[in-house]
């Protein structure tokens, strides 16, 4: 991986960046993570992130049309890859600019044009999510539950 300086404006909505995650209890790791939006809460600054998975054989297909789907070698994945809503979580500015000083950061592009449809019927077809948590989902792109 070619590390890369953290600059917020090179992240636009369904930005994918790659960055070193650890998850509570697990080995930490280089990660995917699709870009929702930019927020702030006081000072801090961060984003809206759903990581991407390639541990598809977890979804059963109810699980999986409330996701979305990619195919080894469509956009930018590599593996089949699973985007699950529900795998959201927010990134501090100030840690992707940490990871980016030790060289563990990178944007990988952007998913195509369709992901943003293809995002908004995976949230309202999810048989897991709550119905707040759709609406905070949608919200964040910019659509509703209607």
């Amino acid at each position: 991986m070619i590390p890369q300086a953290f600059d917020p404006q090179e992240i636009s909505r369904y930005s994918v960046i790659r960055v070193y995650y650890e998850y509570g209890g697990q080995p930490g790791g280089q990660k995917l993570f699709v870009v929702l939006r930019h927020d702030s809460l006081g000072a801090q600054k961060f984003c809206w992130c759903i990581k991407a998975t390639s541990q598809v054989q977890r979804f059963s297909k109810e699980m999986l049309q409330g996701c979305v789907f990619f195919k080894a070698g469509e956009s930018l994945f590599e593996q089949d890859t699973v985007v699950d809503p529900s795998n959201i979580l927010t990134l501090l500015h100030e840690t992707l600019g940490n990871e980016s000083a030790r060289g563990r950061y990178r944007v990988e592009g952007k998913l195509p044009d369709d992901f943003h449809q293809r995002f908004v019927t995976a949230v309202r077809a999810s048989t897991t999510l709550e119905p707040k948590k759709k609406a905070k989902l949608l919200g964040a792109v910019g659509e509703s539950l209607l």
